[in-house]
């Protein structure tokens, strides 16, 4: 993939909705050197296909700026392990924090405080397969040209975002979320990258949502924090969901709703919607005119003709849209590398009342929270076979709650009950509902694996049935789950053992029913991993779309639409926003790095006392180890020898700055237990300069000069 997936941009602003009289703080693209020729938008237009005669000079240039600032690799391997969340810790008699990396702590002070956050840290990732061109900033937008690009969405699962602009106005399709890989350590959700249009806030005409899935709505709460009275368009049973979850974080966002047979004006762009099948309820597919340019996006969709709610994909409707001319046609990539047509929604329900028949004991199923129809399917199995249904995890009870409300969820008087009362029933006479699909470490069905839930204990002989599909990402969690369920005694029943899922995304077959209906000029892919992206690009091909007319382009790869056809025209340096507790942009890449050093090695800390005029050690240093070893009585007297050989080294040679002392130790000890030990802890120094005739320093006055993990 062209995007590391630990790229992320230094911005902070705390949750909660905005004040009055707030500025949102304004993050530029820093300024980029002028591109080469090499780096031409007309070449990169060529559908992006490998330079297989690229110089070995500029594939090394490319390996090194695919680490590009906001990359942990690019301090070197010992560098990023010993670096530390400290920097420079020098210091002096009066406790000043030092000098040196401090300044990068300092400047994210001053964002906190609202300052303004030019020092963005973004990837600088390439375009193509091959990782070998960078292109330039776009140039000015053509007149009369439709602009798009994605913040997310591309060469990824999740963060779906694309910005269409049109004569100075903005239109927003989807907003969504990453969920977190274990790479990234308590991180729990990745934005996109809102960057490159955060100075162009007011210029929002509306935000428009495809469908209530999390990768497609998760992140409106945090837009909606940059400005929050942004309109959002989107069908009934999506606007439940926007309206809990914008709840959740006290807004009230002003929602229009739409349906199938809408046609209205957001500003100049007129929009029309057409039904699509997918696994939630109010799916639909986009249709967009503006400035004699027709844009028509799927969404997530899949063409099944036996759907469980009756409302299969509009095949005539996009027909119809095909007839009018497609200029530009964005396509779900999600399951182009799967031949044939996917599983119908039509027997999964026979299938899982045949099971719950067979259960002797408690069944759990476990499904996306938001799959509507799957949960009406497993309420009908339990009340087939005399079973209390109880919903479990927080979004599973939330959604469930909406959609009986609504009416898309429908169930006999008594059959539903609460976790409590489940609980205290016979496990024969009960069947759970719950979240987990994925592997998600706080989901309910992760800690019951982990015998960890307050009220349900999984017993020997339970039903576990996994009514999903696995996210590419999320394999190592999921198999972890399953495992540890296995190794209590349950019998889990997956996709591969009985009919219990179908996807909601299209395979190749149906993927080439939309393009020989929609019959469009030029297909930009979405949705999707770079394998997915690439295998949709050939099938569009295959239906007889010109292989150049097939733009590939990732996040924040900008596309102009003009007079019929599309061009990459250049690219915006986008990243990961990171969201850590109740605050987005604080957690980069070198907090996400030090984390898993910490993780992985532990910590030692290192505290030396030096005269501030000859730089000679007026004490002992002391070292202490965290995470390091059970019992480091073995370190520590030799890294305190390390330490004391290097600081008298350094004050022979007539060093007495500080910060210098410390990148020393910090070097020197790294590379010493990396040779001896092998092992790579965080190398915490903090070099203290008084006057040899002061008092004593205590351990409070150390505490003082350090900062804290």
């Amino acid at each position: 993939m062209t995007e590391p997936r630990k790229s992320s941009r230094k911005v902070t602003r705390k949750a909660g909705p905005p004040e009055a009289d707030a500025v949102a703080p304004v993050f530029q693209a820093p300024e980029v050197p002028a591109s080469t020729p090499d780096a031409a938008p007309s070449q990169a237009a060529e559908s992006q296909e490998p330079a297989e005669n690229a110089p070995r000079e500029q594939k090394n240039e490319s390996r090194e700026d695919n680490g590009g600032n906001g990359n942990g690799r690019s301090r070197g391997r010992r560098g990023g392990r010993g670096r530390g969340r400290s920097g420079g810790n020098g210091g002096s008699g009066n406790n000043e924090r030092g000098n040196g990396d401090r300044s990068d702590r300092s400047e994210r002070g001053d964002r906190n405080q609202g300052g303004n956050g030019n020092n963005r840290n973004v990837v600088k990732s390439m375009q193509g397969n091959d990782l070998t061109r960078r292109l330039p900033e776009p140039p000015q937008q053509p007149r009369g040209s439709v602009r798009l690009y994605n913040l997310g969405g591309i060469s990824e699962i999740g963060r779906n975002m694309t910005v269409f602009e049109y004569d100075g106005r903005l239109l927003i399709v989807d907003v969504g979320v990453l969920f977190p890989s274990s790479g990234e350590p308590g991180v729990d959700l990745i934005l996109p990258d809102f960057g490159p249009i955060e100075n162009k806030l007011d210029k929002i005409d509306g935000i428009v949502i495809t469908h209530g899935h999390e990768d497609h709505i998760g992140a409106i709460p945090w837009i909606l924090k940059l400005k929050h009275d942004i309109p959002i368009y989107s069908a009934k049973f999506t606007l439940a969901l926007i309206a809990a979850k914008t709840k959740e974080h006290r807004q009230r966002p002003k929602m229009i709703e739409v349906n199938k047979d809408s046609d209205l004006n957001i500003g100049k762009f007129r929009l029309r919607f057409w039904t699509v099948g997918h696994s939630i309820p109010d799916a639909l597919g986009l249709s967009i005119k503006v400035g004699g340019n027709h844009i028509v996006m799927t969404g997530d969709i899949k063409v099944d003709q036996t759907p469980y709610d009756g409302k299969p994909t509009d095949l005539p409707a996009l027909s119809r849209f095909g007839d009018e001319g497609i200029d530009l046609f964005l396509v779900d990539s999600t399951n182009a590398t799967t031949p044939g047509i996917s599983n119908s929604e039509l027997g999964i329900e026979d299938t899982l009342i045949r099971l719950t028949q067979r259960g002797r004991q408690r069944v759990i199923v476990s499904s996306f929270a938001s799959n509507v129809s799957r949960v009406q399917m497993a309420v009908n199995a339990a009340v087939a076979t005399n079973r209390k249904v109880a919903f479990n995890g927080r979004s599973m009870i939330r959604n469930m709650e909406i959609a009986e409300k609504m009416g898309y969820l429908k169930a006999p008087k008594g059959t539903i009950v609460s976790v409590d009362d489940a609980s205290k029933m016979a496990p024969h006479k009960v069947m759970l509902i719950t979240t987990g699909t994925q592997g998600e470490p706080m989901a309910a069905l992760s800690r019951m694996s982990r015998r960890e839930h307050r009220q349900i204990t999984i017993r020997d002989g339970d039903m576990i049935i996994m009514s999903s599909s696995m996210i590419p990402g999320n394999e190592e969690a999921i198999y972890a789950v399953l495992n540890n369920l296995s190794q209590i005694g349950a019998e889990v029943i997956t996709n591969k053992d009985a009919n219990v899922h179908a996807s909601g995304h299209g395979y190749a077959g149906e993927l080439l029913f939309l393009y020989n209906a929609a019959r469009p000029k030029n297909v930009m892919p979405v949705h999707g991993e770079w394998r997915h992206i690439r295998a949709n690009k050939e099938l569009a091909i295959a239906t007889g779309v010109p292989r150049d007319n097939v733009v590939l382009a990732q996040n924040g790869v900008v596309v102009d639409l003009l007079n019929g056809k599309a061009r990459v025209s250049g690219q915006l340096q986008v990243g990961h926003l990171y969201v850590d507790g109740v605050t987005m942009g604080d957690v980069d890449a070198d907090v996400l790095s030090d984390r898993t050093s910490l993780g992985a090695g532990g910590a030692v800390s290192i505290t030396c006392i030096v005269d501030d005029v000859t730089g000679r050690l007026l004490e002992s240093p002391r070292v202490s180890t965290t995470g390091f070893s059970d019992d480091d009585r073995g370190v520590v007297p030799e890294v305190t020898e390390l330490v004391e050989n290097t600081m008298s080294d350094l004050a022979g040679q007539g060093e007495n700055d500080t910060y210098r002392m410390v990148q020393q130790l910090r070097r020197g000890v790294s590379r010493a237990i990396e040779q001896k030990w092998k092992r790579e802890p965080v190398i915490l120094p903090t070099v203290i300069a008084m006057n040899s005739g002061s008092r004593v320093i205590g351990d409070e006055d150390v505490e003082v000069s350090r900062e804290s993990l």
